[in-house]
């Protein structure tokens, strides 16, 4: 069986928010538990989107802290990226793995395929379209910038972008007075959950590069 038969998708790790363009085409979504249990060439598409807070730049107050704590938190979690890629590999779908982009990731495990930001794939998301589940906090069509790195393989077929204008917050700093612009998710610490949101323009561009309708599909 082929990829063009298969008719289920798989997520690793994340918010299956991410997955509604498939949902929507017809396929069904596996979590991390069944994937192992999938029959080979039933996987049209793989991924994984992991949080990865130690590791990014944002954190790196804290760093020094785990690091006393524990010397290798990082590695550990370079570990586990690894050993999620493998299990994306392993389905023999195409796969698509999306991490916050942190450098410390190209020294302590490889450079990324591409580098994006939400807003660069904001087209995709019809302009009326509020986030399904952070619509307080995300922009419509993704307009808000937050870079994030692409690993992908196995043959998925990366969108273009489509660029939207993205959406800034003035944030004064209580420490120092100085004033910077943010995107939306940053400006208030009850929005947490949604700065670890799917870019969901990037992804329903991902789907329209590699999905079909299938029946039951719209």
């Amino acid at each position: 069986m082929s990829t063009l038969d298969a008719t289920l998708v798989v997520l690793l790790a994340g918010d299956e928010t991410a997955l509604r363009p498939w949902r929507r085409r017809g396929y069904n979504v596996l979590p991390r538990a069944e994937a192992e249990e999938a029959v080979p060439g039933t996987v049209a598409f793989a991924c994984a989107l992991p949080g990865c807070c130690d590791l990014a730049s944002a954190g790196a107050r804290w760093w020094a802290k785990k690091r006393k704590k524990n010397p290798n938190f990082q590695t550990e979690v370079v570990d586990a990226l690894k050993e999620t890629e493998a299990a994306l590999i392993a389905t023999g779908a195409p796969y698509l793995l999306l991490t916050p982009a942190a450098p410390v990731l190209k020294r302590l495990w490889k450079a990324p395929k591409l580098k994006i930001s939400p807003h660069e794939y904001g087209g995709y998301l019809p302009p009326a379209a509020a986030h399904p589940r952070y619509s307080e906090a995300i922009p419509n069509q993704d307009a808000y910038q937050k870079r994030t790195y692409v690993y992908s393989g196995n043959g998925l077929v990366l969108p273009q972008r489509k660029p939207v204008p993205p959406v800034w917050v003035s944030m004064t700093s209580k420490k120092t007075g100085k004033t910077k612009n943010v995107a939306p998710m940053f400006a208030k610490r009850r929005y947490r959950g949604a700065q670890r949101a799917a870019p969901l323009g990037f992804m329903e561009g991902v789907a329209q590069c590699n999905a079909r309708t299938l029946a039951g599909g719209v």
